[in-house]
């Protein structure tokens, strides 16, 4: 399992939606379950994998917000998959224009059964728009994962150095909960063939993926 993690890498590279968008409120706690990954072909249909995890922010400021994120699937497979990172607003909402931010992250992978160890640093670019009465968001991000190996786990020489991901979401805004569903489109032109796994891209590239999460708000 640990192998086929690690040569599916380019599809799988966002199992989780966004984790954050916008920073979390100085000294409060996000914490958020969400579940969904690529979409691929099960059982005469296609289905996005249910891949779960739960992740929480805190607030160092009212523009910086501090986050980690476990990957329970993998746990299943007895793989730790980790993100640590933060998360910085670099432009406030006016009016039609967005706010912005970017986040930093380093994916960690150990593979708990033969000791096999990654990191993969990203950095997420994203831009979002408050509407309503109640304050939901709509957003646009841009992930960009960086492989630093120049082999892949078969030791087959790296080609895909930069791993590009483009994602649409929208978040229902709560007094302590909030609800958000993302649509990506992971690994932009990687080939998804040959494949043991059906992924559903364009022109045989990439994949697209269905996120839900849940966050309560502390």
């Amino acid at each position: 399992m640990t192998k086929c993690a690690l040569l599916l890498l380019p599809l799988l590279v966002a199992c989780a939606p966004t984790r954050f968008v916008e920073p979390v409120p100085k000294e409060h706690i996000n914490v958020t379950v969400a579940l969904g990954g690529p979409l691929f072909d099960f059982a005469n249909t296609t289905i996005p994998m249910p891949l779960s995890s739960v992740a929480a922010g805190y607030g160092l400021t009212d523009q910086t917000t501090l986050f980690a994120g476990l990957h329970t699937t993998a746990l299943l497979f007895k793989d730790l998959q980790l993100d640590l990172g933060g998360l910085k607003e670099v432009l406030r909402q006016d009016h039609l224009a967005p706010g912005m931010s970017i986040s930093p992250v380093a994916n960690v992978f150990l593979a708990m059964r033969d000791g096999s160890f990654r990191v993969w640093p990203e950095v997420d670019v994203n831009a979002y728009w408050h509407y309503g009465k109640s304050g939901n968001m709509i957003y646009l991000t841009s992930g960009n994962w960086f492989e630093l190996s120049s082999t892949r786990a078969d030791g087959e020489p790296q080609q895909d150095h930069w791993i590009a991901n483009v994602g649409l979401g929208h978040r229902f805004e709560g007094a302590n909960w909030e609800y958000t569903t993302e649509l990506k489109y992971l690994a932009l032109g990687i080939a998804n063939t040959p494949n043991a796994v059906g992924y559903h891209g364009i022109g045989g590239n990439g994949t697209f993926g269905i996120y839900l999460a849940f966050t309560r708000k502390f």
